[in-house]
């Protein structure tokens, strides 16, 4: 009875269990920084883009302040309407310009996490790994687990980040 109940225990000392800071592994490669500086590129283009368009606003704005009281009491509704309407423009383009940056960020990022995967799989199982975990999702990490991070770096030809 009691070989049966240290059969579980046999087995898992028998499993490799791995971590891996892939976070750490995707900042520091240049795949990664070539799509963040696309997505600085990205958003510097709709900021100057919403910029334009609430220069816009604003001249209109101050327009019809300075006219209002000479105005007549339909097109003064028709002008003030006009101008919500603008505003409302306004965020829903910077709505949509925040969804479109999220999209295309994860679009060319989707291939990079695909090839990180891929290469820790074929280090996990030349290691002979039953299991990789998050390291920043570890709240423990004893003595035998195998940091597979370095390892990843260089199977993927990422350079070593001097620390910061």
């Amino acid at each position: 009875m009691s070989l049966l109940l240290a059969l579980p225990l046999t087995l898992m000392a028998q499993q490799k269990i791995a971590i891996v800071n892939s976070q750490e592994v995707m900042m520091e490669m240049s795949e990664v920084k070539a799509v963040e500086k696309q997505m600085q590129d990205l958003g510097k283009k709709y900021e100057a883009d919403i910029k334009s368009m609430q220069q816009e606003l604003e001249k209109k704005s101050e327009a019809f302040f300075k006219e209002k009281d000479g105005m007549l009491e339909t097109i003064r509704k028709r002008r003030q309407q006009e101008l919500q309407d603008m505003q409302l423009r306004i965020q829903q383009s910077i709505q949509a310009m925040r969804g479109d940056i999220q999209q295309q960020q994860q679009k060319l990022l989707a291939p990079i996490q695909a090839k990180v995967a891929n290469a820790l799989k074929k280090l996990a199982d030349a290691e002979g790994c039953t299991y990789v975990m998050e390291a920043g999702m570890m709240l423990h990490t004893g003595a035998g687990a195998i940091d597979l991070t370095a390892k990843l770096k260089k199977a993927l030809g990422v350079k070593a980040q001097p620390k910061k």
